[in-house]
């Protein structure tokens, strides 16, 4: 993945389309470095973000306003 994506806020609707195929994989992560004795917390934040954006599977034609409001919810 380019820099130029991640630093760009456009891009952040189609990473809310695709959020729901990695979340469950962070969690898995986050619980793989709790039984190691790791901190977590990093696993743990990805994964709420994540979850936020739950609703937008697949929504790729979603505006930056509604994705950010999403991630701004606390319904996780």
């Amino acid at each position: 993945m380019a820099s130029s994506i991640l630093s760009n806020p456009g891009y952040l609707p189609s990473v809310a389309a695709r959020a729901w195929r990695w979340a469950p994989e962070v969690k898995d992560i986050a619980e793989t470095l709790r039984a190691a004795g790791l901190p977590a917390d990093m696993a743990e934040a990805a994964a709420a973000v994540m979850s936020r954006w739950e609703g937008d599977k697949d929504q790729y034609g979603l505006e930056l306003t509604d994705v950010l409001s999403h991630l701004r919810s606390q319904s996780d």
